[in-house]
């Protein structure tokens, strides 16, 4: 198939007609009308974009249903990637069956697992010897994107607060309640993900979610992920807790309670910047890193060698590492934002 064929088939001008004197119509080309399975009367939805272009589109098919067959030979790590990658294509009912044998002990409880702390909005609704089926229960409209990525953004941050108390008490235990609200934010992480994959499909799912165009997808897309990563951070610096042998000195813990004052900032003006399509901010921002990094460099320098220091080195990292990450938003911020503060001629 040539590329001036493909061309032919994706694009064609058409000329627009006025008939009855205040009524403009347009023509579609037949073949794409089989393609589509539309007929007369069939309903078509009109968006006007930003860019002065026209999108026409038809409510999608749907993705129902999938079935994953498993056997007892596949890993439980195997079984888990299958039913996340099923999810985040946007199925609602995904069915997990083996041939002629019953399901495994550890692999019942690994899909269990999933849909307690990592899938959002699924249940289990059947469940046999050789068959489970979960079906996705919330949809965007109940919980919309705007809100789940606040609710991350909020978690993240607490996250992060938690982690620098518990280090500053030499508190393992809440090291450890830290550590668990990283699934929280992962739950959150791929009910996003899963939509921004709906939406490139479906564009009423792209308005619902309360986006203009489809390559804001891919934007939101990375500021998920760098949230993500944000929190694992933050549960890292958790963990380390409890590899330390001693508190850390005061001195030391008010100047580590200072770098991860900063990073926050960075990463709530990263945000902000987010919420208000600012590119000044995002461009503030972006620069703001600097600071947080000379700053964690002085106080590496200055740190004595004792029995905590390399756990404390990582820990800083992992402060840093929150910053750099929230550099990372503000970039993708002024990227989308940029044609605020260039004239296009």
């Amino acid at each position: 198939m040539s590329w001036m064929y493909v061309t032919s088939n994706i694009k064609q001008t058409r000329r627009l007609q006025l008939v009855g004197g205040s009524t403009h119509i347009i023509s579609l080309p037949r073949s794409w009308i089989d393609d589509l399975h539309l007929k007369p009367g069939s309903y078509l939805s009109l968006v006007k974009n930003q860019n002065d272009s026209i999108t026409i589109f038809q409510e999608s098919e749907k993705k129902l249903h999938a079935i994953a067959t498993i056997g007892k030979n596949d890993s439980e790590e195997s079984i888990r990637r299958k039913i996340i990658a099923i999810y985040l294509s946007g199925y609602n009912v995904i069915e997990i069956r083996t041939k002629g044998m019953e399901i495994p002990g550890g692999h019942r409880g690994i899909i269990r697992d999933l849909v307690r702390t990592t899938l959002m909005g699924t249940e289990i609704i059947e469940a046999s010897s050789e068959r489970m089926v979960l079906q996705v229960l919330t949809q965007l409209a109940q919980l919309s994107f705007d809100v789940a990525l606040k609710r991350m953004y909020i978690t993240t941050t607490n996250m992060h607060r938690d982690a620098i108390h518990a280090l500053k008490e030499f508190d393992t235990d809440y090291a450890d309640e830290v550590t668990k609200m990283d699934d929280e934010v992962d739950r959150f992480a791929l009910y996003m993900m899963r939509n921004l994959s709906l939406a490139l499909e479906d564009m009423q799912v792209l308005l619902d979610s309360g986006l203009k165009k489809s390559s804001e997808c891919l934007e939101y897309r990375s500021i998920v992920k760098f949230v993500e990563r944000i929190a694992d951070h933050a549960a890292l610096v958790a963990k380390k807790v409890k590899h330390l042998n001693s508190p850390i000195d005061k001195k030391t813990m008010i100047e580590v309670e200072a770098i991860s004052i900063e990073s926050l900032s960075v990463f709530e003006n990263s945000m902000t910047a987010l919420s208000k399509r600012d590119y000044s901010l995002a461009e503030k921002t972006a620069a703001s890193v600097s600071c947080v990094i000379e700053r964690e460099k002085k106080l590496m320098n200055t740190l004595k060698q004792d029995s905590n220091v390399a756990i404390l080195k990582l820990i800083l990292e992992d402060i840093r590492r929150t910053a750099e990450y929230s550099s990372d938003i503000a970039e993708v911020v002024m990227d989308g934002t940029v044609h605020t503060v260039v004239k296009a001629v």
